[in-house]
């Protein structure tokens, strides 16, 4: 609730059904954003959502007094005068503050000794890295400029994606024909042209984890845009990620909307090549003008579109894309002064191997440590968190495993699952925990409780692809895919969600106005 209000209810029978201008499939960011920018637009927008809250990755949960967000860490691009944050402040009302991770707002930690801080603001970057390599202060400049160039580049991949495809491929030929492709090339086949040390190479790519795909194998474009997408340092949203839905939704009841969870979709209907509403899981039928999947790309074309489209060269190319990898998030729960024990409001990555070339951690190998630990402390981040006399406070770590580990069990039950997964779920928890307590040992001094989240939990609560929270791997073919784009051959039916956009809680925001600008031209203001 936000103001008092609710801003959805329950999906039963009983609804009443109405004349509705959009359908929208999934409540993630990307849902959200669109349903909120149509409804400002004057669109009537009904949002189903298959979990019994809204929200997706910003929803919050609770266990015994203690407040964690599922998928919001850090959000770049939010400062006053950035086209994301005048973005957000359009869809949640201006309700929403955002606050400073602080100044550095990540850390990295390698185990032969290095670390590196990364400092709020370009120049301030660019300074720390001349700084410490004053042998290549020309290589780092050479290698700034080429990030520039590709953002400014790159940036127009959103924008082409709301054109009709025709346009869009004559378009981008032109466009590519001048500059170069960014999304084409691999990260590793661009840093590598650098020659850079290892120590700076570290540097310029230890932030690979924000979109999950290591530089051999992600686009030079997401690498890049991730660059400057923290160039003015990062924001927490103050009460936590729940504030995005508590405002964003506020304007699809404002406008005669709904937002109904625990309402599961079955299928679009797809009449005479055009879709004309949704029907669910009851079989009961909703009809619109407009239908929006925010589902994510594979799941839509593995679930939700009819029979006669799954096998169409459309669905097969999106079906083709490597999901990105799924990962493990253990929450922690604390009591005491954990700030004075070295815990703060920036991010801390901790890592045992001294490249950033592995992507996934072996837990099938007893003898493998956790090659990367992602740290966060989301109650530092707060300034509103009220601590209480027992000081009560939050962490999160996350690492990256490779799906096949947890497939046995992805036909089973949440809440019932065998006991083998759950021994699994011990043996990597107390693994976690022993790594933490070797890397930040007097703040896991404070810890009360833990519990560890993992891919099926992502499949469940998300329907996400093989628990991929980031969607499609940041890969080149994921980029260059012709067919994953906004616009589907189905007319009047849309894709929302960061596999049309790149990746990431701002991504997602993005994908949504872009599928509300291909309903309503008005919405391109926004993406100014």
């Amino acid at each position: 609730m936000r103001n008092g209000k609710r801003v959805y209810e329950h999906y039963s029978p009983k609804i009443i059904d109405e004349n509705w201008d959009v359908i929208v499939i999934g409540s993630g960011m990307g849902g959200m954003s669109c349903s909120a920018a149509l409804s400002k637009l004057g669109k009537k927008v009904l949002l189903l959502e298959q979990h019994y809250v809204p929200g997706g990755f910003t929803h919050m949960f609770g266990r015994k007094g203690h407040v964690w967000d599922v998928g919001v860490h850090v959000m770049g691009e939010m400062t006053e005068g950035e086209i994301p944050y005048k973005m957000l402040m359009w869809l949640t009302n201006n309700e929403v503050t955002m606050n400073s991770l602080g100044d550095p707002f990540d850390s990295f930690y390698f185990p032969h000794g290095y670390t590196f801080h990364m400092p709020e603001g370009s120049q301030k970057l660019i300074d720390s890295l001349k700084a410490q390599f004053p042998d290549e202060t020309e290589k780092i400049d050479r290698y700034v400029k080429m990030v520039r160039k590709a953002d400014m580049v790159s940036k127009s991949f959103f924008l082409f994606q709301t054109l009709p495809l025709w346009l869009e491929k004559a378009l981008a030929k032109v466009w590519y024909g001048i500059f170069p492709n960014y999304w084409a090339m691999t990260t590793e086949e661009v840093v590598a042209s650098f020659n850079f040390s290892k120590n700076l190479k570290l540097a310029l790519t230890a932030h690979w984890g924000y979109y999950g795909s290591v530089p051999k194998e992600s686009s030079f474009g997401v690498h890049a845009l991730t660059h400057t997408h923290f160039w003015n340092g990062a924001r927490y949203p103050q009460d936590g990620a729940k504030v995005f839905a508590e405002s964003m939704l506020s304007n699809v009841l404002n406008n005669g909307g709904k937002v109904l969870t625990k309402a599961s979709v079955n299928e679009v209907i797809v009449e005479d090549g055009k879709a004309v509403g949704v029907s669910m899981k009851d079989g009961r039928e909703f009809r619109s003008k407009y239908v929006v999947s925010a589902a994510g790309a594979r799941t839509t074309v593995n679930r939700l579109i009819p029979e006669s489209y799954r096998q169409s060269d459309w669905a097969k190319k999106i079906r083709a894309i490597d999901d990105s990898p799924p990962y493990l998030c253990l929450n922690l729960a604390f009591k005491g002064d954990i700030r004075a024990a070295g815990a703060r409001s920036g991010n801390q990555w901790l890592y045992t191997i001294e490249n950033n070339d592995t992507q996934l951690w072996d837990m099938g190998n007893p003898d493998e440590r956790p090659h990367l630990l992602y740290v966060s402390f989301p109650s530092l981040k707060d300034p509103n968190h009220d601590s209480g006399p027992d000081m009560m406070h939050t962490g999160e770590c996350v690492t990256f495993v490779d799906w096949k580990e947890f497939a046995k069990w992805q036909h089973t039950q949440f809440g019932d699952r065998e006991p083998d997964y759950e021994a699994l779920k011990k043996n990597i928890e107390e693994r976690m925990l022993a790594e933490l307590r070797l890397r930040i040992p007097d703040i896991m001094q404070h810890l009360e409780f833990s519990e560890l989240s993992t891919p099926l939990t992502a499949q469940h609560y998300a329907r996400a692809s093989q628990g991929a929270i980031y969607g499609l791997a940041s890969t080149p073919e994921r980029f260059i895919c012709g067919e994953l784009r906004v616009r589907t051959p189905i007319r009047n039916f849309y894709l929302s969600g960061v596999d049309v956009a790149s990746v990431g809680v701002i991504s997602g925001m993005t994908s949504g106005i872009l599928a509300a600008t291909a309903i309503d031209k008005r919405a391109y203001l926004r993406l100014l």
